[in-house]
């Protein structure tokens, strides 16, 4: 499938039986178990209700309307009312008449109620729902982002939660109608046990069905969830990928592609929907031969034509919760499936632990200690092995490197996006894993070259990260940004409205907004990961004239292709294959000829002022 096909092969969901299915399934509806009881207790009453009402027609048949129907032509020949009113049976109509009506009232009440109950628990049962599987997603470090798309990670938070919200209702669904059968069936077997037998005999072939049905659905089910999964992961790359598409003029090729996924979906979802209807029309005609065999037997054995009428307005009654019975493990088979694409990100634990004694980091001074660290994203593509490396309170440490020599992971490490399998990283002498990682971050500064900007208001974006800061401490930052020139020409100043991921802005005016999130929080170690690779000139001239003043009193740690951010940093190390191979000043490294000399000519020289002024002579 091209460009998506990285969707299918996404890291697979792990196994739950179903016994732990359940066990969590419950346990997630514990809270609303007052709402459960209410809609069952409401359920019950019109399972009374349904239970009744064929015994009332079953008096009004047998004893009401004689077999020689005099009671109809004394009132078809009547000229009175009064003559009417006299009869007995006429009261006794008017009383069964009351007790439908009433028995309807009760339905109609429970039944609302019943629904009541039900706009008070769904909705929470998914909100809540939501908020813990948003909340578990917040948790997550990188290596989870690494191994989950996020069209993925969309469909389970959004479809996958609200498919296995409409479970939530079916216990209480399923109360009522066993309370309805069973009351039923007592009645049958008291005034005609044969017909009761006889009756019985669909259970067995339901529920076998039933049990067929369950494995059958929770495979196709989960097949249509990977596939719903691939439809939005599809549409999130399509979406993101959109500029490069159209640069390489791949647009009818993307649509080819999705279709391939969307036809993928279409048949998943033909497939679930026959699965989970198919049956019905089974059901009503395993019901149709049983009406068929009562009334054949019925007959023969001379039985009343009010039982008979109560016999096949209970069957109905008997049949349609039997058969919500029957679609229950079904059903719920298939919203477990979406409920298992829940549980595997419920049982993610990130990588990057705190300890347990772990404290808030309220002040640093900016002393970093790399210790025989090891890491690798996995085993087979180590990126660092005893690596060891200090900076300095205050120091202004650049990295360089060619790609893949482990600048970024190093960096990412110190950020604690990556947990190290071996050494340890300390700030001021103590182990990052004994700090609370919010407290900890807090502490740092980071800028990188893929800036990202929600899409509010300017002013939103800087303070991102710290709310209780005066718009006079925005316009401050702006200023040791060299950004405040361009957002007072703005239409509303710093109150102006972005777009989304900061669209509306040059690539320039976003990295300087960037920076001055980054020195509002003002951070004691202060990260620049390419930070000015993708800025034109100008602004690079900008940020270069702003640096000294936003590393003043910070330890910084730069990655850097330009020469101009790492030219004045008090040391370079150079990294190859995740090693430092080199160290020391500008002037000392080129002086060595070595690696950094190396990649000085080849990346850095044409950047200097003494090669342009030799081009231009």
């Amino acid at each position: 499938m091209g460009l998506f096909s990285s969707s299918m092969r996404e890291k697979q969901e792990r196994s739950y039986s179903d016994r732990e299915l359940f066990k969590r399934y419950f346990k997630r509806l514990a809270p609303f178990k007052k709402n459960i009881v209410l809609i069952a207790l409401f359920m019950v009453i019109q399972a009374i209700a349904a239970v009744i009402a064929p015994l009332l027609v079953r008096f009004v048949t047998d004893e009401l309307i004689p077999a020689d129907r005099s009671f109809v032509l004394e009132f078809l020949e009547s000229s009175g009312f009064q003559l009417i009113l006299a009869k007995p049976r006429y009261v006794l109509a008017i009383i069964v008449a009351s007790g439908f009506l009433f028995l309807y009232l009760c339905n109609w009440g429970a039944f609302a109620l019943q629904q009541v109950q039900s706009g008070k628990y769904v909705p929470f049962f998914l909100e809540d729902m939501r908020l813990d599987l948003f909340s578990k997603l917040q948790e997550q470090d990188m290596t989870f982002f690494d191994e989950h798309m996020s069209g993925k990670l969309n469909s389970i938070v959004v479809n996958d939660t609200l498919d296995f919200s409409e479970t939530a209702i079916l216990i209480s669904n399923t109360v009522g109608s066993l309370v309805i059968s069973l009351g039923i069936l007592g009645i049958l077997f008291y005034f005609n046990y044969i017909l009761a037998l006889i009756t019985l005999v669909a259970i067995p072939v339901l529920f076998l069905l039933m049990y067929v049905l369950r494995n059958l659905a929770k495979r196709v089910s989960k097949s249509y969830r990977e596939a719903i999964s691939g439809v939005n992961s599809a549409m999130v790359e399509a979406i993101e990928g959109i500029q490069v598409s159209k640069s390489f003029g791949q647009e009818l090729n993307i649509a080819s592609q999705f279709e391939d996924i969307n036809e993928n979906y279409f048949r998943s979802w033909m497939r679930l929907t026959a699965t989970t209807h198919f049956w019905r029309p089974l059901l009503n005609t395993i019901t149709a031969v049983i009406l068929c065999l009562v009334l054949y037997f019925g007959v023969n054995m001379g039985i009343s034509a009010g039982t008979m009428v109560m016999f096949v307005l209970y069957l109905e009654s008997f049949f349609n919760p039997v058969m919500q019975l029957a679609r229950f493990f079904p059903e719920l088979s298939a919203g477990m499936a979406a409920f298992e694409r829940v549980l595997s990100i419920f049982d993610s634990k990130p990588t990057v632990q705190q300890n347990s004694d772990a404290q808030p980091l309220v002040e640093i001074k900016g002393k970093i200690q790399f210790e025989h660290v090891s890491f690798w994203y996995n085993q087979d593509n180590v990126i660092f092995e005893d690596l060891n490396l200090t900076i300095h309170k205050g120091e202004k440490l650049a990295i360089v490197g060619h790609t893949g020599a482990g600048k970024t992971s190093l960096v990412s490490l110190l950020s604690r996006y990556y947990e190290y399998q071996g050494g340890d990283i300390l700030i001021d002498g103590q182990s990052i894993r004994n700090y609370t990682l919010e407290s900890y971050r807090k502490q740092l500064g980071k800028v990188e070259q893929d800036v990202y900007l929600f899409p509010g208001s300017i002013k939103e974006n800087i303070k991102y990260g710290r709310e209780n800061v005066t718009d006079d401490d925005i316009w401050r930052v702006l200023e040791i940004v060299q950004a405040s020139e361009f957002v007072h020409r703005l239409p509303d100043g710093i109150e102006t409205i972005i777009g989304d991921r900061g669209r509306d802005l040059s690539v320039g005016q976003r990295q300087l907004i960037s920076f001055a999130r980054a020195i509002l929080l003002e951070p004691k170690i202060l990260i620049l990961d390419e930070a000015t690779s993708s800025v034109d000139a100008y602004t690079e001239a900008m940020i270069q004239e702003a640096l000294e003043k936003i590393l003043e009193d910070r330890t910084a740690i730069i990655v850097a292709h330009r020469l101009s951010t790492i030219v004045n940093a008090d040391r370079i190390i150079v990294m190859e294959n995740g090693d430092i191979v080199e160290e020391g000043t500008h002037e000392e490294l080129l002086s060595q000829q070595g690696k950094y000399a190396s990649l000085y000519n080849q990346y850095y020289v044409h950047q200097s002022l003494e090669w342009q002024e030799k081009t231009i002579s």
